[in-house]
């Protein structure tokens, strides 16, 4: 079984764990290829059956030698799904900080990029959302990866059922008022079962090949904590890159809003996004604005910098920051 984005790559990994056939599957298969990982498994307390999953993380780390993570969240109100994927994120960026590790590896498949297209595809989307998520996702401080994007689901239960590795189903997964699992057992699985993989690897192989020349790589300036680049004609695709390098993904409503907004705006609690004089800001928000004064003001009201965007270049070296920034957008409008 090929495993996607690992050659090369060097330092301690961070497996998403869950308990689940596709997670089990990779903890073997990363062990049968002897690359170094320890375990992160979150627990978001909805589920009776979640406790023995973290026994059995630990049970597989104690018998490997691995360390294994474990936290324990409780999600209330709606849109549970996102919540969850927001509280498992910050899991893993905080231990990747806390432990040094270099990249964080899940076990996304091929089953769940077909879901993701359908799903979108059904909303309308561009090339790169219509593609998601991809093998290599560089981050901030890490190198995301994901080994088994063009992994079939049936190959990984096939592999798991010849070793008689144990795994978890999550009843969850059945639901069919969740639309992913509808799309899922209603039109992602049995089209795969019945015209193969094989073409849908192909292409979406070579989908991601025009992406990556439709989309080159961004040159931006990184100034206290802060992303910028020049505006153009694809700014919430690199809005979205940007966003994710600091763990948070867009939902297509949000990117909507933001474009409704000349990508102006403050996203998921805690990122902002602005829009002015030509460049394009993305960044984490703060905890506590500072109180700004009247000259600061006035240098980034030339500048155009949006207010929002504002409080995130002020200390007490402000001036030479916004030199830096001065610098950097006049050699982007030439």
């Amino acid at each position: 079984m090929v495993l996607e984005g690992l050659e090369g790559l060097e330092g301690l990994g961070l497996l998403g764990f869950s308990g689940g056939g596709d997670s089990v599957a990779l903890f073997y298969l990363l062990l049968e290829r002897g690359l170094p990982f320890d375990l992160a498994i979150l627990n978001h307390g909805l589920r009776a059956q979640a406790s023995l999953e973290v026994a059995y993380a630990k049970e597989l780390g104690a018998r490997h030698g691995k360390k294994v993570h474990v936290k324990k969240v409780h999600l209330q109100g709606g849109n549970l799904e996102a919540k969850g994927r927001q509280a498992r994120y910050l899991f893993f960026e905080g231990l990747i900080k806390e432990f040094g590790y270099t990249h964080l590896i899940l076990a996304h498949h091929l089953n769940d990029k077909l879901e993701w297209f359908l799903m979108q595809l059904a909303k309308g989307a561009s090339l790169q959302t219509l593609l998601g998520f991809s093998a290599l996702e560089p981050r901030t401080n890490y190198t995301l990866v994901r080994p088994l994007i063009y992994t079939p689901k049936a190959a990984l239960l096939d592999y798991l059922h010849a070793h008689k590795h144990r795994y978890f189903e999550d009843s969850t997964n059945n639901d069919l008022r969740f639309k992913r699992n509808l799309i899922r057992h209603s039109l992602a699985t049995p089209f795969l079962d019945l015209m193969g993989a094989r073409g849908v690897v192909r292409s979406f192989q070579a989908l991601e090949l025009e992406k990556q020349s439709l989309y080159p790589p961004l040159n931006y300036l990184e100034l206290k904590g802060v992303f910028v680049f020049k505006a153009g004609g694809q700014n919430l695709y690199y809005i979205d890159s940007l966003l994710k390098k600091l763990g948070y993904v867009l939902s297509a409503k949000q990117r909507l809003e933001l474009a409704q907004n000349n990508f102006n705006g403050v996203v998921g609690g805690g990122f902002v996004v602005g829009c002015g004089g030509g460049l394009v800001y993305v960044a984490r928000a703060l905890e506590a604005k500072p109180s700004l004064p009247k000259p600061f003001k006035e240098a980034c009201r030339k500048l155009q910098i949006p207010p929002l965007v504002r409080p995130l270049f002020f200390s007490q070296e402000w001036e030479n920051t916004l030199a830096t920034l001065k610098d950097f957008q006049s050699a982007q409008s030439n």
